[in-house]
């Protein structure tokens, strides 16, 4: 028998090892509608995640600080998958959550233009409406390697290299696109509901002058339209 303590001191208990979306689910139906990761002892993590242990078991949504940032980081994948379905040859770069919403920074050998983001955004509505499942897997230094290098992705080989010996090396696939991440994300493209891509500007990559200007789209990301469309008009 498994234990698991929620965050009202309740305990759970389970018979056997359950992904955190089963668990989630037998929590509440709507609760997993709106669950966006856990924290299960103290570490983010996705809702496929398998709880095999005695644990403390929190479930996060968009109204909390930390789900925000899983799902604006999220967004951001999305949106790189959009441009790489629509522009191949562009390389990834980062593409963090932050105060409000997220970015993504690419190498492109043109501008990316108001007319291109409106291209980006109806893309990004597309992958949302395949609910494409989001799963992620590890893999050894080596393996990272070969994979980011076989597609190109210089800016990926580099934050790889750059790892600590014994990190774990993660990544989240959803359809064809695959990134390099530490997560969590949401379950799959289809929890994305309300999105709008704000601005451009130049950033150098890792923040240095030394280094070769890239693009930087941002954008943000909500659960509901009019939540979208609140923040909007507020800025």
């Amino acid at each position: 028998m498994i234990n698991i303590k929620l965050k009202d001191n309740s305990i759970k208990q389970i018979e056997d090892k359950m992904a955190a979306k089963d668990i989630v689910k037998s929590i509440s139906e709507g609760l997993f509608r709106s669950a966006v990761c856990v924290k299960v002892d103290n570490e983010l993590r996705d809702l496929s995640y398998v709880v095999d242990r005695d644990c403390e078991f929190t479930v996060l949504t968009f109204e909390d600080a930390l789900g925000k940032k899983a799902y604006w980081h999220t967004a951001s994948h999305v949106m790189a998958q959009a441009v790489k379905r629509l522009y191949p040859e562009v390389k990834l770069a980062i593409g963090p959550a932050v105060d409000n919403g997220f970015y993504y920074d690419f190498d492109a050998d043109f501008a990316f233009t108001p007319e291109i983001l409106i291209k980006i955004e109806a893309e990004m509505k597309k992958i949302i409406k395949e609910d494409l499942l989001i799963e992620r897997f590890e893999l050894s230094r080596e393996d990272a390697l070969k994979l980011m290098s076989e597609k190109g992705e210089i800016y990926k080989v580099e934050l790889i290299n750059d790892l600590d010996k014994d990190a774990v090396i993660s990544f989240y696939k959803q359809g064809e696109f695959v990134d390099l991440c530490a997560g969590p994300h949401l379950i799959s493209t289809g929890r994305l509901k309300a999105i709008k891509l704000t601005q451009t500007a130049g950033a150098y990559w890792r923040g240095s002058e030394k280094n070769k200007m890239l693009s930087r789209i941002y954008g943000t990301a909500y659960p509901k339209q009019a939540d979208l469309d609140e923040y909007l008009a507020a800025v």
